[in-house]
């Protein structure tokens, strides 16, 4: 449960930092079995870059580096280890959401990244609604931090406030962000936090994140909730477990899940 100056922060500036929802314990198991993950995904052939291509690199990526940077990628990670499963059920983590979109949650969909060391790609400021949206903007992304995360290890960064603009206009050109010279990386907010702490944010808050030139990698696990009640607009970004109460009932059991 989150304090109500916390609730009213996150309406103000669409993003909260919640400290120390995972303990030290937890967090080794998931950074152990990031770490295992990545590794067997990698030894099975499978494709796990997950760079963004388009013009922003211009403005984020060194000339010289462009195309040798890499972040990698799992998907519905979940179904491939039950650290993750629990990581997903904690009952501070839904607690946190609950606080912030009613007491009922569902899961959208999850993700695993990993910036390695010293060339971890950037990403361009973007909102996330075109990608799901939803009739009532309940959707939210909760960032676990699995270890201390900073500018140098290429960090979130937000615009706080921008959430209650609405939907902006994004480009188009290999990738989906905000256009640099609007919207540039300098203006928004670093989100650097703890490993254990959570950084929440609305679908509508612009957000991105800077290249890992530290020695150690980046590891964050991301999972996106909704209200059991707000229903998609269009039949798009549908994923494994995608519908699955994390928190309270589902008051409309019969509405198509997506």
């Amino acid at each position: 449960m989150l304090a109500s100056e916390q609730v009213q922060f996150y309406q103000d500036n669409g993003y909260l930092l919640v400290e120390q929802v995972f303990t030290p314990e937890e967090v080794a198991e998931g950074v152990e079995e990031t770490d295992a993950m990545f590794e067997r995904m990698q030894a099975n052939g499978h494709r796990l870059e997950a760079t963004w291509g388009g013009k922003w690199q211009q403005h984020q990526i060194d000339e010289e580096e462009r195309g040798e940077t890499s972040v990698l990628s799992i998907h519905n990670m979940q179904y491939h280890s039950a650290v993750f499963t629990r990581m997903l059920v904690h009952r501070k983590l839904t607690a946190a959401v609950a606080s912030l979109i009613g007491p009922n949650v569902q899961l959208h969909h999850t993700k695993l990244h990993v910036k390695p060391p010293e060339k971890g790609s950037p990403f361009p400021l973007h909102q996330d609604y075109d990608y799901f949206p939803h009739a009532d903007d309940t959707m939210l992304a909760a960032i676990i931090y699995l270890e201390d995360t900073t500018i140098e290890s290429g960090c979130l960064c937000v615009m706080p406030g921008v959430h209650r603009h609405g939907v902006l206009s994004h480009q188009h050109d290999g990738s989906h962000y905000l256009a640099t010279e609007e919207y540039p990386i300098e203006a928004a907010t670093p989100c650097e936090g703890k490993a254990g702490d959570v950084l929440i944010f609305s679908y509508l808050t612009p957000h991105g994140s800077y290249p890992n030139r530290s020695n150690h990698p980046r590891r964050i696990v991301l999972f996106q909730f909704r209200s059991a009640s707000d229903q998609p607009l269009r039949d798009v970004h549908q994923s494994p477990g995608q519908g699955m109460m994390v928190s309270g009932i589902n008051p409309i059991p019969e509405a198509k899940q997506m």
